[in-house]
């Protein structure tokens, strides 16, 4: 059943008697073609998925496929780069964190441009493909750019693979889940619910496998040097062409949503600006009988439309600017946990042979991963069910919150610990800018990095409980037309939180300020932005509890809920 046959046929009861008056009626001229042609571009995949609701759609098949080769990519590089950064291109630590970060946040930051293109333009396979491409330009770039003499000394040439890369992750992070989440139809709500976090372990078994296999492919000796990064950047280059050309052979059995045609962000600007205006010059009276503000631009934009704007600004405050604290401290898991590390013996199962038993930095992150992919499937499949059979409210915004403190917690473990194992590391004999060479090679003096397991544990259950959360929070309380930009902006939370370290981390550094006291100014910062997060979202109301502001938001809502509970 096509969504603009479900909407045209829900009645809906107007004062005292019942009227034929539907959601489709009141939509503009413009989304009524958009709905109609969803309807008539996925007629035969709705009746198929109206036939096998509880079965998962052939679509999801290609998407998840493309999502763990695009994360075994990701992952293959982003956590080596710290290394890579110091030893093959000369940095020092502070230069190697801040142009790490840089990319984590830039690749955080381009899915503000994806989603845009995706939802105005280029609809999300369309977008998924094109980004795609820059992203594997990006990793033949610095396959090339990592061997030995190709490019000179240079902080500039080391980076531009860099950024090609992050335009091309970035372009596609926001499309590929809610491409996903698009291929169900609204009745479908627990398969959808279901699909969100087999595609939260997709990610981390990506990133799993990559983790192992790349940092010991750097080990290999090449172009008569000790390290060969361009033959382990080569292996996540073949994986995601693959996944690529997977996720293209899946294109007739897509559910496409067609794009707005008209630049989505920009419309919802002018659509505020006007409403702005006619409100501030309104009467009392005026402002009395529209209601909300932005109903004053109803009869350019429609109803619809702007409370979608409402509900997607509403998003913002309770979730991207608290959470761009939790990001700050998360993201530093692979480069300020990482120089932590290098001091650190690795020969986590015996042996006393600096050469061979011992496991480097960027490997041992995968205890973060393998915790992920055990916890997320208990904690959907067990603990969440379990509360909600025992009429617990355990619900996202809580999930979410429990997450984030555990994530200030971990960081604040970290930071006790610092000063001890600092200790141990020089009281060995090693030099402290020598660290980043010894990467947990054996040391007999030093702590063991099994001593990082509790704050990796911590770690990845806040992640686990809000993270995936966090990516479906932002895709149902948007409405239909911004769930793509709704998700980019939760990816933007990572940025802010990237730029965040950018800004204190260089201004700790002239401060002269150790590791520990670092650690813990970064943990009182994220404890003030967890309070931040509970306060807004004590005061956050779900979209399908929250008043409509207009006559054809609330039938549109109606017709949607009623879809829902079928």
């Amino acid at each position: 059943m096509s969504e603009k046959h479900d909407i045209a046929d829900t009645q809906v009861e107007l004062s005292d008697e019942k009227l034929e008056v539907t959601a489709f009626d009141l939509l503009t001229d413009h989304e009524k073609e958009l709905l109609e042609l969803e309807a008539r571009l996925n007629a035969e995949l709705d009746a198929k998925l109206m036939a096998n609701p509880n079965k998962m759609p052939m679509a999801c098949y290609f998407i998840l496929p493309n999502e763990f080769g695009e994360r075994f990519c990701y992952y293959g590089v982003q956590p080596n780069l710290n290394k890579y950064f110091q030893l093959v291109s000369g940095m020092d630590k502070t230069q190697a964190k801040v142009y790490s970060t840089a990319f984590t946040m830039l690749a955080y930051f381009f899915p503000l441009i994806g989603a845009a293109l995706s939802d105005s333009f280029l609809g999300k396979w369309w977008t998924i493909i094109s980004f795609s491409i820059i992203y594997l330009i990006g990793m033949i770039m610095v396959t090339v750019f990592a061997i030995p003499g190709v490019i000179p000394a240079s902080n500039f040439l080391t980076f531009l693979p860099m950024l090609v890369i992050a335009i091309g992750t970035g372009g596609i992070k926001p499309c590929v889940s809610s491409h996903g989440g698009d291929q169900y139809l609204p009745s479908q709500e627990q398969a959808k619910d279901f699909f969100f976090n087999i595609f939260y372990v997709a990610i981390n078994v990506g990133g799993l496998l990559t983790q192992f296999i790349v940092p010991k492919m750097t080990e290999l000796q090449c172009y008569g040097q000790d390290t060969c990064y361009s033959a382990a950047f080569l292996l996540p280059t073949v994986v995601f062409a693959l996944a690529l050309c997977v996720f293209a052979s899946g294109h007739k059995f897509y559910r496409i949503v067609p794009p707005l045609g008209e630049f989505l962000p920009l419309k919802a600007v002018q659509a505020s600006i006007l409403a702005a205006r006619r409100h501030s010059k309104a009467s009392q009276e005026e402002r009395a009988a529209k209601g909300h503000w932005l109903n004053f631009a109803e009869e350019e934009y429609g109803g619809v439309f702007l409370e979608e704007v409402r509900d997607f600004g509403l998003v913002l405050v309770p979730v991207v600017i608290p959470f761009a604290f939790c990001w700050m401290l998360y993201n530093q898991n692979s480069n300020e946990w990482a120089n932590q590390y290098y001091l650190m013996s690795g020969a986590l199962f015996g042996g006393n042979d600096e050469n061979s038993t011992y496991v480097q930095g960027a490997m041992f992150s995968n205890i973060n991963t393998i915790l992920i992919i055990l916890l997320v499937p208990i904690l959907a499949f067990f603990v969440y069910p379990f509360c909600d059979r025992r009429g617990w409210n355990f619900g996202p915004q809580r999930r979410m919150a429990l997450g984030f403190f555990l994530v200030v917690v971990s960081f604040a473990v970290s930071a006790g610990l610092a000063p001890m194992i600092e200790k141990a590391y020089l009281d060995s004999g090693r030099l402290m800018e020598d660290s980043a060479k010894y990467d947990g090679k054996y040391c007999e003096k030093c702590y063991s990095a099994w001593l990082q397991f509790p704050q990796w544990f911590l770690l990845s259950l806040g992640e686990s409980l809000f993270s995936p959360t966090g990516v479906q929070f932002t895709y149902i309380e948007a409405g239909r037309q911004f769930r793509a930009v709704s998700t980019s902006f939760w990816l933007l939370a990572s940025s802010l939180g990237s730029i965040l370290i950018m800004i204190f981390e260089p201004a700790f550094d002239s401060a002269g300020l150790s590791s520990s006291t670092r650690g813990w100014a970064y943990s009182g910062i994220g404890l003030g932005g967890f309070f931040l997060y509970c306060l807004t979202s004590y005061y956050y109301i779900p979209r399908k509890l929250r008043p409509s502001i207009n006559e054809s938001a609330r039938l549109a809502k109606q017709a949607e809920m009623t879809l829902i509970r079928q």
